[in-house]
């Protein structure tokens, strides 16, 4: 039989002591299928001598065959030995046994799953054409074992997903306790499906509350409605370390078979520090979690919750309940109160349902970017992208992939930093029409441009190229044959370029996921390159790179006053220019003339036009601060970089005053107005009159809190929680008060929000250590100073634009 299949998710079994890859997925007849392939074998590499190998085995471990291939290691050429072994667990045991005998081993670490899709090219979402028979097996799917089997073309763009939320028994408040207290609600959602389960019967017309006997029969009822929708994703928020765990502990103390996996299989957790959830045959996507790791970077929130990832990605946000009062509800029955926690659950699963869904075209454009299971994917930090990237495309080419480093490599390479980018600091001051010009992706495209590589640095072939001084020594980049690196971002920067062309003539979301995901991905090379635990690590490329963009910006900065236009700053990548009764078109002829110039991919691009900017004075020093400045546009939109307002460790109030400061300032250019909306807002300080959740501090938590030396605000909050039973882990946002009292540690005057009254903050604290820090250096360069703020006398002169 011959048909056509979208790959979801991907497993292997042995059967017989032989190895099987199962793929799960949808056909184009709407059926779930599994599709069986026992043709792959696994493998690594090793350098040496053949002999020996063939032989290698231990316990139920062994070598199958050596073949002697041809492969590039480090972009060169070398013969190495493809060392086939009978299961995939024996390939860490029996490489090992590699390393003893003196080989030099390689690519032990890919995991089988992995390799296959890489070296099939069988994409994840992607379209896939099978030729086979169907087999009989206790599966909940049809089983049909492969012949033949290839990538073919399209994308699922529209897979079924069920997102789900729990809400638990909580006597003490926020405590998490599995083994104790139970489940009492379950939300599910689908776009054609509504439902909330629960065990606790009350009086009520809602058609989408549904009431079991208990706990068991509610769980049992779930599993069934995952099996009867059949989704190709399951998704939740925070479900790797909430809800799947928690379902799961509960399940097995009410001695339940969990058999959610298309197979029959219960759902696993792997991972020590961070769980992950894994269900056969259906994607779990934990949306929190690509949320943090890759989306985080385009948001403008700092708090990765569910209500405020929604608020700012859909303009929804959560149904305010106390969720401390649910368990006394529940014991009560209260009818009105039961059917509102009942109705945010459900509202739970909703938001969670609508951002798998915004997100998603984004998360597949990365599956089929990379080529790795979606479950992968979601899990995966930038440089954890970047890396597979590579892998990906060193398959295609024959490359064999270095191993990770050791602890002691990256040690020593943490100890040697990479110098950075030069920046051209501004004098202090306001500044009137400002011209921006940006070079497209630049590190990305110096790469490209130059070709650089590990493999490609100090070539013997082009002894005669252009070299490029470092504080390393002085590289060349071969001309004639092209690097991993630079072949591999070069796909990448052509690619969203192609689709920027599309994106012109029509605004695809698809379109537009994809071109931020090849964006993200080529924006992220230069830092991989240089970072410690990156298999590809390579100090001297790095090097070159940022020396090529001192060059490069350099050379703009050069060509422009050449032309008598006022370069005021410079940074990594950007420009700023004042036309100083020039026009923007002579801006443009300038930048124009400097495109003529660079090569390859390499543009300076107009960013925009400001007709007013400021750049605040520096800590003791005269000259600006580094990326310290803030623009507002045509559109009075400001663009804000460097200052308090992008911290996340500040409180709202400190970030609303800074910006309407900004704003009045520089679109109003009225400081008589902006000194005395400061004032105000002193005055309200200190009378307490500015609403209590103004004054929350949000502090991420970097490590566990016994790992603390120093206990700080942050820390002193973070303890509070646990002493009421909440489980802390590193990551977490803390939120925390500044309360009145006795001057001295500020820790000792934290308070939890909820612990708080709209009188106990400390107004003094938050003007001082929170609003002032904030505008202290804006209001400088206008000659005002921080005693006048707080002051009650008048200032009446704004010092003028330059």
């Amino acid at each position: 039989m011959i048909f056509s299949f979208y790959p979801t998710d991907i497993t292997y079994d042995v059967v017989d002591g032989k190895p099987r890859v199962l793929l799960f997925g949808r056909t184009l007849n709407n059926e779930q299928v599994c599709v069986i392939d026992s043709s792959f074998r696994p493998y690594f590499y090793a350098i040496g001598d053949k002999e020996g190998l063939q032989v290698l085995e231990q316990d139920e471990f062994r070598v199958t065959e050596v073949q002697e291939v041809t492969k590039n290691l480090n972009e060169k050429e070398v013969k190495a030995l493809k060392v086939f072994v009978n299961v995939p667990k024996a390939v860490p045991v029996l490489r090992k046994l590699a390393q003893e005998l003196g080989f030099k081993v390689f690519e032990y670490d890919i995991l089988f799953t992995r390799r296959y899709l890489l070296d099939k090219r069988i994409t994840p979402f992607v379209l896939t054409k099978v030729e086979g028979e169907e087999v009989q097996l206790d599966f909940k799917v049809r089983c049909i074992k492969v012949n033949k089997i290839e990538c073919v073309k399209g994308t699922f763009a529209d897979p079924g997903i069920l997102a789900f939320d729990i809400e638990t028994y909580n006597p003490d408040g926020k405590k998490i306790n599995p083994e104790k207290y139970p489940i009492i609600m379950i939300a599910v959602h689908t776009n054609n499906f509504s439902r909330i389960l629960t065990w606790k019967k009350f009086n009520s017309t809602n058609p989408e509350i549904e009431f079991l006997k208990d706990e068991k029969t509610m769980l049992e009822r779930f599993f069934e409605i995952v099996d009867k929708l059949k989704p190709d994703i399951i998704t939740g928020y925070f479900s790797d370390g909430f809800d799947f765990p928690y379902i799961i502990k509960r399940a097995k103390i009410k001695k339940i078979k969990m058999n959610l996996g298309l197979d029959f299989s219960e759902p696993f957790i792997r991972g020590r520090i961070q769980s992950e959830v894994k269900i056969t045959g259906i994607v779990h996507f934990d949306v929190f979690k690509f949320v943090r790791r890759v989306i985080s970077r385009s948001l403008e929130t700092y708090v990765y919750s569910l209500d405020a990832v929604a608020e700012e990605l859909l303009g929804e946000k959560k149904i305010q309940v106390d969720l401390n009062k649910l368990a006394y509800a529940w014991n009560k029955n209260i009818d009105k109160e039961l059917e509102e926690f009942c109705r945010y659950n459900l509202h739970d699963a909703k938001l969670t349902f609508n951002l798998a869904s915004k997100l998603l075209p984004n998360l597949i454009e990365l599956v089929k970017i990379i080529n790795l299971p979606m479950f992968d994917i979601n899990r995966m930090s930038f440089s954890q992208l970047v890396e597979w990237f590579l892998i990906k495309k060193a398959s295609e080419f024959n490359e064999i992939v270095p191993n990770k480093p050791s602890r002691t490599q990256e040690a020593l390479r943490m100890d040697d930093p990479i110098k950075g980018a030069f920046v051209f600091e501004p004098t202090p001051g306001l500044y009137k029409d400002i011209v921006v010009f940006d070079y497209r992706s630049l590190y990305p495209s110096i790469i490209a441009s130059h070709n650089i590589s590990r493999g490609t640095i100090n070539c013997d072939c082009c002894k005669d190229a252009e070299k490029i001084k470092t504080s390393r020594g002085e590289f060349h980049f071969c001309r004639k044959k092209k690097g991993l690196f630079s072949m591999a971002i070069t796909e990448l920067i052509l690619k969203r370029a192609e689709i920027k062309k599309e994106l012109r003539v029509k605004q695809d979301p698809l379109l537009k996921a994809r071109s931020q995901s090849l964006k993200l991905l080529a924006n992220s090379f230069y830092g991989y390159i240089g970072f410690a635990p990156a298999r590809w690590y390579c100090k001297e490329c790095a090097e070159s790179v940022t020396a090529w963009a001192r060059y490069y910006i350099h050379k703009a900065i050069d060509f422009a006053e050449e032309n008598f236009f006022k370069v005021i700053y410079s940074d990594t990548d950007s420009i700023f220019l004042l036309l100083d009764g020039k026009t923007k078109q002579d801006a443009l002829n300038v930048v124009n003339e400097i495109n003529k110039k660079l090569p390859g991919l390499m543009e300076l691009e107009f960013e925009d036009f400001y007709p007013a900017g400021i750049f605040v004075q520096a800590k003791a020093s005269e000259t600006g601060a580094k990326k310290k400045y803030a623009l507002i546009n045509e559109k009075n939109q400001l663009k804000v970089r460097g200052f308090e307002a992008v911290r996340r460790n500040w409180s709202p109030i400190a970030k609303d005053v800074q910006k309407e400061v900004l704003r009045i300032i520089l679109e109003e250019q009225n400081p008589v107005k902006a000194k005395k909306y400061v004032r105000q807002i002193v005055s309200d300080l200190r009378s307490n009159n500015v609403p209590k959740e103004k004054v929350i501090i949000h502090t991420q938590l970097s490590k566990s809190i016994d790992s603390y030396e120093s206990i700080g605000p942050h820390v002193a909050a973070a303890m509070r929680l646990r002493e009421r039973g909440e489980t802390i882990s590193p990551g977490m946002i803390i939120k925390y008060i500044v309360i009145k009292g006795e001057k001295g540690l500020i820790r000792n005057r934290v308070r939890l929000v909820e612990e708080t009254k709209q009188e106990d903050y400390d107004g003094e604290y938050y003007i001082t250590n929170q609003v002032l820090p904030g505008i202290d250096r804006i209001f400088a360069v206008l000659g005002i100073s921080t005693d006048d703020l707080v002051s009650s006398s008048t200032q009446s002169k704004l010092s003028g634009f330059k």
